[in-house]
């Protein structure tokens, strides 16, 4: 009898590790940084110009989930703007006009329900 309790723990014990690994092998990946990308277009902004700036998720589980996407956009020599995307299709976008030439530093701030990630990308904006 005591045999038989014994087995059926060990069994009840390994079932419960199976079952436990099943479930955080299931866990969604971590949103990585080259699944983001950020273009605009013009491809080349010009100071004064509105440039549609859109972001675009390359992860079809993150893809499909709705996000709240926000610019930060950051220049040596201009105070940061904070701008809200809206969600087009499967993109984000965002209309922005820069204020002068030079290395834009855009930092994409994307929340989902329990999640927040940040990526920052470069963008040269001519005259």
């Amino acid at each position: 009898m005591r045999k038989k309790c014994a087995l059926l723990l060990i069994a009840l014990a390994l079932t419960i590790g199976l079952m436990s690994g099943c479930a955080s092998g299931g866990k969604p990946q971590k949103l990585k940084f080259e699944e983001v990308d950020l273009s605009s277009d013009p491809a080349s902004p010009l100071v004064g110009k509105n440039a549609k700036l859109t972001v675009h998720v390359n992860n079809s589980q993150y893809a499909k989930q709705e996000a709240e996407v926000q610019l930060q956009i950051n220049s040596n020599d201009t105070l940061p703007q904070l701008i809200d995307a809206t969600p087009e299709g499967e993109t984000y976008v965002a209309s922005y006009a820069f204020p002068q030439a030079g290395t834009y530093h855009i930092t994409v701030h994307m929340s989902y329900e329990d999640e927040h990630y940040a990526y920052a990308k470069s963008l040269e904006v001519g005259k």
